[in-house]
């Protein structure tokens, strides 16, 4: 059966069956008022449609995912809690806060806030993969918020490797420290959260974590100034994200890297590929 709207006894319905799903829609009389009725079809039908199409779509990508393991809960206080480096991770609190093989990812986001060589601002040093990498592509200064001492240190032992450049760590939630700076050519978001109710409404109830940081990144940005961040998206951006993105910045790309390789334990992505956005003030 195809994608289609039906009258029937019970009013306006949409309806797709094929042989992996079967979806019904059915919109209350007052939704979605427009002046004709015909509007209202043409508009329905397309978010059906859009709805069927990403449902297989996943169905398809479901086959090609590690199986990951479960995240256990932030129990402590992220700020004193202990940071444990590995050669390939970096833990706090239990959480698989960032692993190496997002290096690819890190190297596609920093090429995007450093590509007019002025200064960057990043929330959240992490393992300084995405530093390291801005660094390499040669921008004028560099700034970090971060709320863990013990990365903080890490930081202070990274920083000695560039001796010439301007680096600057800010220690605190970048909730405080933010207000306090001005404006940047590049801002990078790849933070971690902090407790278990910022997990529940800024990661799971969210659109992607980043989106709350949405309008404090286009508050410190100049004009033309470049922001991108983690985005927990495969291979394209949901309408909804779209949406998000188009509140603050005046445009927004995006280009997917592929060939990731996260473990088959990975507590935060399964997916051997992610959407990278550059959005622009």
């Amino acid at each position: 059966m195809g994608l289609r709207w039906a009258s029937t006894e019970e009013g306006t319905l949409f309806r797709h069956r094929s042989a992996k799903l079967a979806v019904t829609v059915q919109p209350a009389d007052d939704f979605m008022p427009t002046p004709r009725a015909a509007q209202r079809a043409w508009w329905l039908q397309r978010a059906g449609e859009e709805l069927v199409d990403d449902l297989m779509h996943l169905d398809v990508l479901s086959t090609g995912l590690v199986a990951g393991s479960d995240r256990p809960a932030i129990a402590g206080g992220w700020r004193d809690s202990d940071a444990h480096y590995a050669a390939d991770e970096l833990i706090i609190e239990g959480q698989q806060v960032m692993q190496d093989w997002e290096a690819p990812l890190m190297r596609a986001m920093a090429a995007q806030v450093a590509a007019s060589g002025g200064d960057v601002l990043e929330i959240g040093f992490g393992m300084g993969i995405s530093a390291t990498y801005m660094q390499d592509m040669g921008i004028r200064s560099y700034t970090v918020l971060e709320a863990n001492e013990d990365v903080a240190e890490a930081f202070a032992h990274w920083q000695s490797g560039f001796p010439d450049a301007t680096t600057t760590l800010i220690l605190g939630p970048w909730q405080e420290t933010l207000p306090t700076l001005g404006l940047y050519d590049g801002i990078f978001f790849d933070t971690y959260p902090a407790d278990e109710d910022e997990f529940m409404r800024y990661v799971v109830d969210d659109v992607t974590f980043a989106a709350h940081f949405f309008p404090h990144a286009a508050a410190h940005l100049r004009p033309g100034g470049v922001f991108s961040y983690y985005s927990n998206e495969i291979d394209s951006l949901s309408r909804r994200h779209q949406r998000r993105l188009l509140e603050h910045f005046s445009s927004f790309s995006v280009e997917v890297v592929r060939d990731l390789l996260p473990p088959e334990d990975c507590h935060y992505w399964w997916s051997n590929s992610m959407a990278v956005v550059r959005a622009v003030k």
